[in-house]
């Protein structure tokens, strides 16, 4: 009856509405395929891909030329963003190679018994225990946690009010160091190609990796 007909017509809606098989090989696989719309919702949403993408484009409207011409103005642009990108990144790789070394170094300044005993000679000086309490592993990490205890509580709370500070730092709106350089180095790049639309330039310049990473052409 009635309800037969409606659900053959919903039915029927249904099969007609159904992407086809030519639509969805006229799907957009890359960002250059993606038209402008949807390149500058991705772009406004973080994807750093549709950045640049976003960027080549601005490059083609402003020049009057190619993609592929556009392109090489490209990856010139990114050069220029990249100047001094090691130096300014040396407090990172600084911070890295600390951290892996202090950690890689605090397993034998605990646990290992000739590394504790060595370092308790020369620097604490603490009566040693008897040998039979020091047979494991775990003996000799409760002898040494008496001196390396002080140390790392105190680097875990100078961290953690290092971070408290960072987050009221950025409450007050005061750029910490990393968003600071960003800033600089997209006005830099803002001051370095006045024909192109600031915004889009800032938005490039500030989602462009500080690890140097080749961008994805």
């Amino acid at each position: 009856g009635k309800a037969s007909t409606a659900f053959q017509l919903a039915a029927r809606s249904m099969s007609t509405s159904r992407v086809t098989i030519e639509h969805a090989k006229n799907m957009p696989k890359n960002y250059d395929e993606m038209p402008n719309d949807v390149l500058l919702s991705m772009a406004i949403m973080g994807d750093q891909e549709a950045r640049e993408e976003r960027l080549i484009r601005e490059i083609m409207s402003v020049d009057n030329i190619s993609w592929e011409e556009a392109e090489i103005k490209f990856l010139h642009i990114v050069d220029v963003n990249r100047q001094g990108l090691w130096m300014a990144t040396l407090p990172y790789k600084l911070g890295i190679v600390t951290a892996v070394s202090v950690a890689t170094l605090s397993i034998p300044m605990i646990f290992e018994i000739n590394t504790v005993l060595w370092f308790n000679e020369l620097y604490v000086t603490s009566d040693v225990p008897e040998a039979k309490d020091l047979e494991t592993p775990l003996e000799v990490g409760s002898f040494a946690w008496n001196w390396m205890e002080p140390p790392l509580g105190q680097a875990s709370f100078f961290l953690l009010c290092m971070q408290y500070a960072r987050a009221q730092m950025q409450n007050l709106g005061i750029k910490p160091y990393t968003e600071s350089f960003r800033h600089r180095r997209a006005a830099r790049l803002v001051e370095a190609f006045p024909q192109y639309n600031r915004y889009v330039l800032e938005s490039f310049s500030e989602g462009d990796p500080l690890s140097g990473a080749p961008v994805n052409r």
